[in-house]
């Protein structure tokens, strides 16, 4: 079969769960927690736009602005060694995964997913970046979704027409920017997997 179509994959809240018992959220409360920070709202860290962060030494850096704002009582060394104690006890939508890796036989697959740095290994741990034709990570490319810049980025290395480019993400604004460059989207979460596999099957054929 002659494969001329993509479709790409968001990774949060697809394959690794934002809404179950222990999530994404409930790791940083723990997190913070266990260094000192007593608020009791969900951590908040987006005006620091981790995911667009390249290097560890900017990582560190603007560890040093959250230690600060948060007072945390730990040193960066010490903040990665139990961030990864937390987030690896996240659950995945592993039949999710093991669904994407199966197109290969008819498309070539990808994922778009903002992410951080530190969070790389943790996502090849879940899905075996391997397994994919394109990885485009946030930190990587230097912006994120939904800014429309990263599009562009992912919309020139493809060697594909936007009309066969599926994007599957949890996140209207990220979904509506996909809309803006032509490609074919798909609102959906993990738990939506039958809605995925119709999709899917829908635009490959």
């Amino acid at each position: 079969m002659k494969k001329n179509k993509v479709i790409l994959f968001d990774w949060g809240n697809i394959v690794e769960s934002h809404t179950t018992d222990y999530n994404v959220y409930d790791a940083y409360n723990f997190l913070f927690k266990e260094f000192g920070c007593d608020i009791d709202d969900k951590i908040n860290l987006g005006k620091y736009q981790l995911s667009s962060i390249s290097s560890m030494e900017e990582y560190e850096k603007t560890f040093e602005e959250i230690r600060e704002e948060y007072h945390l009582q730990c040193d960066f060394k010490t903040f990665l060694e139990r961030y990864d104690y937390y987030f690896e006890k996240i659950s995945s939508y592993y039949e999710v995964r093991d669904f994407e890796v199966s197109l290969r036989d008819k498309c070539f697959i990808g994922i778009l997913s903002n992410l951080a740095i530190v969070d790389k290994k943790r996502l090849d741990a879940q899905v075996g970046l391997d397994n994919y034709d394109y990885v485009f990570l946030s930190f990587e490319l230097g912006c994120q979704k939904p800014d429309s810049k990263i599009y562009d980025i992912v919309s020139e290395k493809l060697p594909f027409e936007s009309k066969d480019i599926l994007f599957i993400d949890d996140s209207l604004k990220n979904i509506e920017e996909a809309k803006r460059h032509g490609w074919n989207t798909l609102l959906a979460t993990g738990l939506e997997l039958d809605k995925i596999k119709q999709v899917c099957e829908e635009f490959l054929e």
